[in-house]
């Protein structure tokens, strides 16, 4: 598979058609082929008393509905005369485990927001396994996407190690589309307190904390800038949990872009906690940048 390929994953649900729909649009601005990718652990039935006796005709059954979901979901990109080139692959693997091989070559993997688990096990699932461990970024489709006006992308700034990572996909992005660029920091009221105790003696903590933010994520931002000199950045300060800022802003962007925390064995918190609230609250597709995505 091509570096530059676009995976998604298909289930035959409408929030896939959607992915399907989003994936081909991106696969068109980037010149890259679209992998349409569905997948069904038939070993588990194989391991599974009561399915040996009908095990050939099970596999048939779950061959033919492979079949027919990934001919919708080419059909859907037909429809669109997008002219990308586009592969199908039904894997007879984990949905998470295919779609983070699939991984190892892309430029993305697309999912979408939820899925009905026609075949016992739902792509929406599957996204905190494939978010997590991905080695490119995840976007998961949701929210309003079929408008065509400029609009920003989001990305959220933490600080975190992987801060810089989700910043040049962000930056990628809307060069990508020409759109600008909302860099979106926030701090909490805790953060304040803590501001205050190191502060007593100063006339307006607030104020110093505040600025302090303001200087820390100018120099964050300038390397980008200077890399990306054709996009028009926003950068924005938030006294709010960063979950409630970007989904409400989220509304208004094309896409809004966050990083994970990093390695570790539960994936939902390896996703951290703003990731998960995105995928379930924002107005907008959401990439997810993990430890593992390079620098496009």
């Amino acid at each position: 598979m091509s570096a530059r390929a676009v995976v998604v994953g298909v289930d035959g649900s409408e929030p896939s058609q959607q992915a399907v729909r989003w994936a081909a649009h991106e696969a068109g601005a980037r010149n890259a082929r679209l992998v349409l990718v569905h997948a069904f652990d038939t070993e588990r039935l194989r391991t599974s008393a009561g399915a040996q006796m009908w095990i050939d005709e099970v596999e048939a059954s779950i061959a033919a509905e492979s079949t027919a979901m990934l001919d919708r979901a080419m059909a859907e990109v037909e429809r669109l005369d997008s002219g990308v080139a586009v592969e199908t692959r039904w894997d007879r693997a984990d949905p998470a485990e295919a779609l983070c091989t699939a991984s190892r070559d892309a430029a993305l993997v697309v999912l979408g927001w939820t899925g009905r688990g026609v075949l016992g096990t739902a792509l929406g699932s599957v996204t905190l396994a494939v978010a997590s461990h991905a080695e490119c970024p995840v976007v998961v489709v949701r929210g309003e996407t079929t408008r065509n006006e400029p609009r920003p992308v989001l990305v959220g700034v933490d600080g975190g190690p992987l801060s810089d990572v989700a910043l040049a996909h962000a930056f990628d992005a809307a060069a990508l589309h020409r759109d600008p660029l909302v860099a979106l920091h926030t701090w909490t009221d805790a953060d304040t307190r803590r501001a205050h105790l190191s502060t007593l003696f100063e006339a307006s903590p607030w104020q110093t904390m505040r600025e302090e933010e303001e200087r820390a994520l100018a120099e964050r931002l300038a390397g980008w800038r200077e890399r990306h000199p054709d996009v028009s950045v926003e950068p924005v300060l938030e006294q709010a949990d960063p979950r409630k800022a970007l989904a409400e802003r989220s509304t208004h962007a094309r896409l809004v872009v966050v990083a994970t925390r990093g390695r570790g064995g539960f994936t939902g918190l390896l996703l951290g906690s703003t990731g998960l609230a995105l995928i379930q609250h924002a107005g907008c597709p959401v990439m997810l940048v993990g430890p593992d995505a390079a620098s496009p």
